[in-house]
């Protein structure tokens, strides 16, 4: 790993993982132009061991089939393990819409390869400022704010909504996992689309995106790692819930 320029620390900290020589001097050039400090990374492994080894980073920018563990694998890993509220922007060819929302279910943003300087820039601008903006105070795992709009601040409604979910969710991934073992991927449709809803209640952004995808574009043989990793929000979640609301005995 090198960093290819210091800049001040007032500016952002880019990690890239880019295999193609002419994309990352492409990108490199970019970055001085914009005095962003840049660091190269060989593979995502590298990115991971260098954010835990660092203090942090403003972003994180990774080619879509990056080896030996793809861009979307360490957006996740970086973001349920790690538990860093870092923005992840894929970078990829030419895509189709549908594709796109996929990666974002994963991640902040795409950018289309070959690098263009302009949409390079103003990508990156717009990802850094929506990152402070939704930023959460508390943690990253969910947000009542909808709730608090919706009940008008009714504390025994959130407690009740709260509870409900915690339940409900857990009872409802129990079911799914069964429903993988029998190969019912119909019902595994079934079931993302309606617990889809909940996250989205509590603004888990990672959790709705993966019950999209299990719900209408995942393929069969993506449903494991896709139930394994809605597990993973979820408990991430509720552990998040338990702290901060113990008198609700959520389990």
């Amino acid at each position: 790993m090198k960093t290819l320029q210091n800049s001040p620390q007032d500016h952002a900290t880019i990690l890239i993982v880019e295999s193609n020589s002419l994309e990352c001097e492409k990108f490199s050039q970019i970055a001085f132009d914009e005095k962003w400090l840049l660091v190269v990374c060989q593979d995502g492994l590298e990115a991971i061991q260098w954010l835990n080894d660092n203090s942090t980073a403003d972003l994180l920018i990774i080619e879509e089939n990056s080896s030996p563990i793809s861009g979307y694998q360490i957006a996740d890993y970086i973001k349920t393990e790690l538990g860093l509220a870092l923005p992840v922007i894929i970078t990829t060819g030419e895509i189709p819409v549908q594709q796109e929302r996929r990666m974002l279910a994963y991640a902040e943003a795409v950018i289309k390869k070959p690098f263009n300087e302009s949409s390079v820039v103003f990508q990156i601008r717009k990802t850094l400022e929506k990152a402070v903006e939704v930023s959460p105070e508390q943690n990253d795992h969910y947000s009542l704010n909808y709730l608090m709009d919706l009940s008008g601040g009714d504390k025994e409604f959130i407690s009740e909504t709260i509870q409900l979910f915690s339940s409900t969710i857990n009872s409802e991934l129990q079911d799914l996992k069964k429903v993988l073992n029998q190969k019912d991927y119909h019902r595994i449709r079934e079931i993302a689309h309606g617990i889809k809803p909940s996250f989205d209640m509590l603004e888990n952004e990672k959790g709705k995106g993966i019950c999209h995808l299990l719900n209408s574009e995942a393929k069969d043989i993506e449903m494991p790692y896709l139930i394994d990793q809605l597990n993973l929000v979820f408990n991430n979640i509720n552990n998040q819930l338990i702290k901060d609301f113990p008198e609700l005995n959520l389990r």
